[in-house]
């Protein structure tokens, strides 16, 4: 029997997270159907973004208009550098006030508990808040407090999240995983933190083996001070990556 779509489980990754824009673009343009999206961190934001409603292009656009100073406000806060005030905003603007039940296809993010250690499964109420959760670098933004929780980024324990995008039921999972590029040096309290983070996350990629139908690896080989300045470059390689594999995402499909 035909499966009537592919699960998609959209990694971690910062910046480089922006390649899986371009893995949404090859979908669209293929017209792949996606039966529902798991993601972590910047995958969750990916996936939320075209869960509320947007195409890939359209994500595409809002990715290349950010600026740095749309969503950095320093806080004051003990938990965190960054309040995450004005990314919720924007958040909210983006997403329209949606909520989770009201996303097409359906979506599901994680986060982690910071106290008690364990990851949080986001899939209902707002959208902007569960996005929030699960891009809460630890030490960069503050934690969001959600349901008596103190939640995190998605990526402290689940990098590419296949175990969550196989709670949708018997469909094909394909995974998109953008790796983790360590910086050669740091040089600031900002580098410090992501390096740490980076790390952690290098050592997942090595003891997490990433189980699903198919993985796509976008070829991002940008150091992290050239995140901001080559988006174009890294949606290219998402772009790339699905095309070279778009039979096979067929094949999955029968």
């Amino acid at each position: 029997m035909a499966h009537k779509g592919v699960v998609l489980a959209l990694s971690s990754g910062g910046a480089r997270g922006f390649a899986h824009i371009g893995v949404l673009k090859t979908l669209d343009r293929f017209h792949i159907p996606i039966a529902g999206i798991a993601g972590s961190s910047m995958g969750g934001l990916v996936g939320g973004l075209y869960c509320a409603g947007y195409t890939g292009s359209m994500i595409q656009e809002v990715a290349l208009a950010i600026r740095r100073t749309d969503w950095i406000d320093f806080s004051l806060s003990k938990m965190g550098l960054l309040a995450g005030k004005k990314l919720e905003s924007l958040l909210m603007k983006w997403t329209h006030g949606c909520q989770f039940e009201d996303c097409s296809p359906p979506l599901k993010v994680v986060a982690v508990d910071i106290e008690t250690g364990q990851p949080v499964l986001i899939e209902t109420g707002r959208l902007s808040e569960g996005i929030r959760a699960t891009v809460s670098i630890p030490g960069i933004f503050s934690p969001v407090v959600r349901n008596r929780h103190i939640l995190v980024d998605g990526g402290v324990l689940n990098r590419v999240p296949v175990d969550v995008a196989r709670l949708f039921g018997e469909f094909p999972v394909v995974a998109v995983d953008v790796g983790v590029e360590l910086a050669p040096k740091v040089g600031s309290m900002f580098d410090v933190l992501f390096q740490t983070f980076d790390l952690m996350a290098h050592q997942l990629k090595r003891f997490q083996p990433v189980h699903a139908d198919l993985v796509i690896e976008p070829q991002l080989q940008l150091t992290r001070e050239a995140h901001f300045s080559k988006i174009p470059e890294m949606i290219q390689a998402g772009e790339t990556a699905t095309e070279q594999v778009i039979s096979r995402i067929r094949d999955l499909l029968v």
